[in-house]
């Protein structure tokens, strides 16, 4: 019969902690001083969801499931704005790159002149890496409103940037991962 002490100890380390994580994004138009600007200032990020789907398959009045492809879930970051909008310009940037923001055509481009990679860091509480999952193929689809009001005093400009990618690769705790 299990007790506290066995729960307790089933939690090394404190038990990972929702605080302690890492988010750097390089790769389309976000250089180098953006893309250290994103690590620091990001201040909610998520480890992506990913589905295997099911193909249903009938077979003599019954229907047997297998398993179908993997997908994955969107990746929203929510980021602190800084006076000189360096993440937020370069995240415009990248879309205006993809999809000119003051025209209403884009020309054809191959996705490999705009793919990034993300990647978000599941830190210990002393800083060490214990999980790792890399965001391959990732452009932004969504850079949100920053919300202006005469009332919010005392408050940063933060705004949500939303973001598909192809497939991730994890790596650290957990056992050997490899690509979806």
């Amino acid at each position: 019969m299990a007790n506290v002490n066995d729960f307790v100890n089933r939690l090394s380390g404190g038990g990972a902690r929702a605080n302690q994580f890492k988010v750097t994004v390089t790769g389309g138009f976000m250089g180098g001083a953006a893309s250290s600007a994103m690590t620091f200032l990001c201040r909610t990020s998520a480890l992506p969801a990913m589905t295997v789907g099911e193909v249903p398959v009938p077979y003599r009045g019954r229907t047997v499931y297998v398993a179908g492809d993997r997908t994955y879930a969107d990746w929203t970051v929510t980021v602190f704005n800084d006076n000189d909008w360096l993440v937020r310009g370069a995240l415009e940037s990248w879309s205006s790159g993809i999809n000119n923001i003051g025209s209403s055509t884009a020309g054809a481009q191959p996705p490999s002149s705009y793919y990034g990679e993300g990647q978000v860091q599941q830190l210990d509480r002393s800083e060490n890496v214990i999980r790792t999952a890399t965001l391959h193929g990732l452009w932004p689809t969504n850079v949100a409103e920053i919300a202006l009001a005469y009332e919010t005093n005392d408050i940063i400009e933060e705004f949500d940037c939303t973001f598909r990618f192809n497939y991730m690769t994890l790596a650290g705790e957990g056992g050997a991962l490899g690509a979806g």
